[in-house]
C-alpha cells in the first residue's frame, strides 16, 4: 500500500494540471446524402448483395434561403456553423456562437449503411437541420474549402472520406496508460464498436503506460519503435499524453509548502509538453501529412470529490485550479494544422460526478472508458440513434446537436 503522504505528494499536482493524458454486414451498402442534393453510393461488387432486399435510396434537399425551421418532431442533427471572427473557440465547449460571430452556410454530407428520405438542409444564417431520421449509425461530414480552419477542432477528413468511400480506415492509438488501463474493452475497442455500423475500423493500439511527451519526440524511445512501422497507413491518430509530464514534476518537490508557486512550475510544464507534442505531430506529418490527428484532453479529475484522495486536493487547491490549468492546455494546444481534431474530455466531463467513472485514481472504468469512445465518436462526426452497442453503460442517442466554427478566410 502506498503511504497516504506519498499518495499526495504524487497527486497534488497531478490533479492540477492533467490533460491530454462488429464486423460491417453482408451486402451493406455506403450511402452519402450530400448538401447539393446528390446522392452517391458504393457498392462491395465482391460482397452478394440479399437478392429480396430492396435499395433503400435517399433523397436530399438543399434549402438556402432564410433562417432553416426549428427542428419539430424528426429526430434531427442540427446545429449552426458560424464564423468565429476572434477565433474564441478551441473546442465544441467553449462558448459557441456569439454576438461578434458571422453566419457561415456549411456544406454536410451525411453518411450512412442505408437510408430512407432524408433531407439535408442548411440555411444562409449558418443554421441546418439532416433528418428526420430512423435508428441506426451515421456520420456527417462538414467539407471545408483549404483557406478556412475549423476551430471548433471538430471536421476531421481524411477519416471520414475513407468511411463514406466504402472503406476501412485505419486508426492508431499511442500515448500513455489512459488508452492500456482500465476496463476492458479500452476505449479505441469502444470507438471501433460505436462506428461498426458504419465500418469495421482497422484499430492498432501501441500506447505505452508510464509514459511521456519526451519518450514520443522524433528522438525519443517509443516514435521509430512503435509508432514507425504504423504512422503511414494510419487514417486516424489517437493521441493521449501529458499527464505522466506532470507525475515527474510532482515527484520531484514532494508536497509544495508555496502553492502559488508549485501551480506556477506547472504552467510551465503544461507548456513544454504543448511543445514536446507540437515536435511530435510535426514528424508525424513529414510521414503522414493528411491523417486526421485526435488529441484527447484529460478530464477535470478532482470532480472526483467522493475520492478520499481528490476531496483532499480539492480542499488544498481550491475547485478551479484544476480547471485553470486545463483550460491553459486547451488553449494552447496548436490549432494551425486543418486536420487536428481536438477531443475535449475536460469540456464533456464538467458537472460529473467524476468518481463514479475511475478504475484508480487515474485511470477509467467501464463507464469512463465509454465516455471516452463517445466523446471520440460524437467529435468525428458520429451519429447513433436506437440501441448503443456499448449496452448499458452507453447513452443514446449521440450526436444530434453539433455546431462549427470556421475561421475568417485568410486574406
Amino acid at each position: 500500500m502506498v503511504h497516504i503522504r506519498s499518495r499526495i505528494s504524487i497527486l497534488v499536482l497531478v490533479l492540477t494540471c492533467l490533460w491530454a493524458c462488429d464486423d460491417r454486414s453482408r451486402g451493406q451498402d455506403i450511402v452519402v446524402l450530400n448538401f447539393d442534393g446528390a446522392v452517391d453510393m458504393e457498392i462491395d461488387a465482391s460482397v452478394p448483395v440479399d437478392q429480396g432486399r430492396s435499395e433503400l435510396l435517399g433523397d436530399a434537399v438543399l434549402s438556402t434561403s432564410g433562417a432553416c425551421a426549428p427542428p419539430t418532431g424528426g429526430p434531427f442533427v442540427h446545429g449552426r456553423a458560424y464564423i468565429d471572427v476572434n477565433r474564441s473557440d478551441r473546442s465544441t465547449y467553449t462558448g459557441g456562437p456569439d454576438e461578434s460571430d458571422e453566419p457561415f452556410e456549411p456544406e454536410l454530407n451525411l453518411v450512412a449503411a442505408e437510408t430512407g428520405a432524408v433531407n439535408v438542409e442548411t440555411c444562409s444564417d449558418g443554421t441546418y437541420k439532416i433528418g428526420p431520421l430512423t435508428a441506426g449509425t451515421y456520420l456527417v461530414q462538414h467539407e471545408l474549402e483549404s483557406a478556412r480552419r475549423c476551430t471548433t477542432s471538430n471536421c476531421p477528413g481524411r477519416f471520414s472520406r475513407k468511411i463514406a468511400a466504402g472503406e476501412t480506415p485505419v486508426m492508431l492509438t499511442f500515448g500513455d496508460s489512459i488508452a492500456v488501463i482500465g476496463d476492458r474493452p479500452l476505449f479505441p475497442d469502444r470507438v471501433k464498436t460505436l462506428f461498426s455500423g458504419l465500418t469495421d475500423i482497422d484499430s492498432r493500439n501501441v500506447a505505452v503506460g508510464g509514459s511521456t511527451s519526451i519518450d514520443w519526440l522524433p528522438d525519443g524511445p517509443y516514435f521509430e519503435r512503435r509508432l514507425g512501422g504504423e504512422l503511414a497507413e494510419a487514417d486516424l491518430i489517437i493521441v493521449t499524453i501529458g499527464g505522466n509530464d506532470l507525475l515527474r514534476y510532482v515527484s520531484r518537490i514532494g508536497i509544495p509548502n508555496d502553492i502559488p508557486a508549485a501551480l506556477e512550475g506547472a504552467r510551465a510544464v503544461v507548456l513544454q509538453v504543448i511543445d514536446n507534442v507540437t515536435q511530435i505531430l510535426d514528424a508525424i506529418r513529414e510521414v503522414n501529412p493528411d491523417a486526421d490527428i485526435a488529441y484527447c484532453l484529460y478530464a477535470d479529475y478532482s470532480q472526483a470529490t467522493e475520492d478520499l484522495v481528490w476531496g483532499l486536493i480539492g480542499s488544498i487547491l481550491g475547485p478551479d485550479a484544476v480547471g485553470e490549468v486545463l483550460r491553459l492546455a486547451r488553449e494552447q494546444f496548436p490549432t494551425d494544422d486543418p486536420n487536428i481534431v481536438l477531443v475535449d474530455l475536460f469540456g464533456a466531463a464538467q458537472g460529473l460526478p467524476l468518481h463514479d467513472y475511475l478504475y484508480d485514481e487515474l485511470h477509467f472504468n467501464d463507464l469512463g472508458h465509454t465516455l471516452y469512445a463517445e466523446e471520440v465518436f460524437e467529435t468525428l462526426g458520429g451519429v447513433l440513434l436506437g440501441p448503443n452497442p456499448l449496452g448499458d453503460t452507453g447513452k443514446t442517442p449521440l450526436g444530434l446537436r453539433r455546431n462549427y466554427g470556421v475561421a475568417p478566410s485568410e486574406q
